[in-house]
């Protein structure tokens, strides 16, 4: 068990034990030393009380005086250390002559001597002296010393008491005050230490301390209050965000139900916002979002709130929305605001619409999320109509754009959550049955609908303009498991990655890809980016660019589904690809149909001469497999050798690394 010992008891702990203890040995010490010294005395002092008495018995017992013998008997035990006189003469007759003061049990100590006159011997003198007497001197010298001791115990206690308490306890009190008072936040002025100890050292630093915690809580007060402003309010115009949007909304529901009002929200997107920053700059859309938040406040009444919750989108709240024609009136001013150039530095000229969608509490949606969905459907839908125009929400509006919707947001939602995976197709040498590259096709591990396959979610990504960040999360995700096998000592040849139009079109592809490759050690020819017909065919000055760029990185170029576009053999000598990847379509009916024999020869052939490697898609038949070989297609894919499968499925096939 420990003991808790306040400052105070500790101190004086110590000064009784540092005090009081060294005293009670010195008094202790003190009788055994009072004994050595007392002893010698006592014994002189005996010692002469037995001669002087057997000097004073000489005469007497000489002339044989037994009055005088009795007088020097009795004179000498009236001595205070005296507590019994004995007597013997050596004469014939004579009796002993005994006297006792003390009683039987005192302690007493004899000494006996010879009385001598001229050589003879008269008789014997013994006598019982006091032995209680060491012990009473050597008491009253004890408590002598004692009172002494004590005083000066009392006396030193005292003054280390006052100077500790006045040197220690008080500062450290007034130590202990200002720490709480720092603690506890309350004013503390700093104290003005007179001292040049320890402590006045101490009590420096804490006002130093002290003040520092002032100016720190003081940042931290303003960084708290900073904070929270972004936290409710949209950085760039001010506005309140969906967090403080939907703090309000709650409010104003519970109040608008109690009362059996209505209200609208409002979802406005801006139509085309993105060919502003891809033109202007986004200095330049940041600006005209900034006008549009100007506008937008000015086209409601004060008592209504308007939120920024994304990049072009934008939440309004119309309070007391007491009929539709109202509401139509607030958002035909608002459109009508909007469509009105706009002037941006530098003299800069824009425009820009906006497609709303309404939705109205409570009969559209009784929670803040079911209402913003509604309002978001709503303006999905005036958008599909022609932008530039608002849309009520109908409980009946098309299933299919709810799902779309839904669709839309579940895929930014596994973009984010890591839901999306990576299997793999092996493109096999169909001479040797070995793996010559992969191909890297995305899967959604949707956490209620299961596997999902791109024909699902591509479309829907490509629409909602998702596709670049899908196309970014895969090129990244093939890396990675490159990596990985490299580091595992297999090896897949190379890594084929079919990208959509729209992101190779993405001015930072090229540096995209760049730091990929540098992150993660890909080589020469180890990643191959696959791309329609169509994709290369359009803007074929920048995707020349683009292509020349992409080789200086040390990337393979592919081009996929060769034969279901344009086929311009032109470009393709221009373009010169590694890879042509014959259409499954071309492939399926072989080698029963004529036609297609014919194409995939004269495709074989074209390819050969312009130093092109072939790869057969949708090869699913040893017959397909036989008639690709002897047609000299030696890189062949599809289910006759593998579906596409978990990248841990595939190790086991790939060849060593290095």
């Amino acid at each position: 068990m420990r003991f808790k010992l306040s400052l105070r008891q500790m101190i004086l702990l110590a000064v009784v034990v540092g005090i009081a203890a060294p005293a009670l040995v010195v008094l202790a010490l003190s009788d055994a030393f009072m004994r050595r010294s007392v002893e010698p005395i006592l014994e002189g002092q005996r010692s002469a009380v037995l001669s002087l008495a057997s000097t004073s018995l000489v005469d007497p017992l000489w002339v044989l005086d037994a009055q005088a013998t009795q007088r020097a008997v009795e004179q000498l035990l009236a001595d205070a250390s005296v507590c019994s006189v004995s007597l013997v003469e050596e004469r014939p007759g004579a009796q002993e002559l005994k006297r006792v003061k003390c009683a039987e049990s005192w302690p007493t100590v004899l000494l006996a001597s010879a009385i001598r006159r001229e050589g003879v011997v008269l008789g014997t003198l013994t006598v019982g002296f006091d032995d209680g007497a060491t012990e009473r001197l050597v008491r009253e010298r004890r408590n002598q010393i004692a009172a002494i001791v004590g005083l000066q115990v009392v006396l030193g206690g005292a003054i280390i008491l006052l100077v500790l308490y006045w040197r220690l306890v008080r500062p450290i009190e007034a130590l202990k005050r200002q720490a709480s008072a720092i603690a506890a936040r309350e004013p503390h002025p700093a104290v003005d230490w007179h001292r040049g100890d320890e402590l006045g050292e101490l009590g420096e630093h804490l006002n130093h301390t002290g003040q520092q915690i002032d100016g720190l809580l003081a940042d931290m007060e303003a960084k708290n209050t900073q904070l929270r402003q972004m936290a409710m309010y949209d950085h760039l115009t001010q506005l309140p965000n969906r967090t403080l949007f939907r703090e309000v909304f709650t409010h104003e529901a519970a109040f608008a139900r109690r009362n059996n009002q209505q209200l609208a929200l409002l979802f406005v997107d801006l139509d085309r916002f993105k060919n502003i920053n891809d033109t202007l700059g986004h200095a330049a859309g940041d600006r005209l979002l900034l006008i549009v938040s100007e506008r937008l406040r000015a086209a409601v009444r004060g008592s209504d709130l308007v939120c920024r919750i994304s990049g072009d989108e934008f939440l309004l709240l119309l309070r007391e929305a007491t009929s539709l024609e109202n509401v139509q009136i607030t958002v035909q001013r608002m459109l009508s605001s909007l469509s009105e150039g706009f002037e941006l530095q530098g003299g800069q000229q824009a425009s820009v619409s906006a497609s709303v969608g309404v939705a109205l509490f409570p009969q559209d949606g009784e929670g803040f999320d079911e209402l913003v969905r509604h309002a978001d459907m709503a303006m999905y839908q005036a958008k599909q109509g022609g932008r530039a125009r608002f849309s009520f929400y109908q409980a009946d509006m098309d299933a299919a754009l709810a799902e779309r919707l839904e669709m839309e947001r579940e895929l930014a939602e596994a973009i984010r959550a890591g839901q999306l995976v990576l299997h793999y197709q092996p493109v096999m040498d169909a001479r040797k049955g070995t793996v010559g590259s992969v191909e890297a096709l995305v899967r959604w591990q949707h956490p209620t609908r299961g596997l999902l396959y791109p024909g699902t979610f591509i479309p829907v990504a490509e629409d909602s303009g998702q596709i670049r960040e899908l196309g970014a999360w895969t090129l990244e995700a093939a890396c990675q498991q490159l990596a990985r096998w490299k580091s595992m000592g297999r090896h897949p040849g190379s890594v084929a990655v079919n990208l959509s139009a729209s992101h190779f079109r993405d001015s930072r592809l090229v540096e995209q890809l760049g730091d990929l490759i540098r992150a993660y050690g890909v080589g020469k020819g180890e990643l191959t980016i696959e791309l329609t017909e169509s994709t290369l065919m359009s803007d074929s000055e920048s995707s020349m660019q683009t292509i020349q760029a992409l080789r200086g990185l040390g990337l393979a170029l592919a081009v996929d589904d060769f034969g279901t576009g344009y086929s311009s053999l032109a470009y393709l000598k221009l373009l010169r690809p590694q890879k042509l990847k014959v259409d499954r379509s071309f492939v399926r009916d072989l080698p029963d149909d004529p036609d297609d024999c014919v194409l995939v020869r004269a495709v074989l052939g074209l390819a050969e001469a312009l130093d092109i490697e072939v790869v057969a898609e949708g090869v699913e038949t040893e017959a397909q497999r036989d008639f690709l070989l002897a047609a000299r297609c030696h890189q062949q894919q599809g289910y006759l050798f593998s579906k596409p499968i978990p990248a841990e499925d595939l190790s086991g096939r790939l060849s060593a690394w290095p």
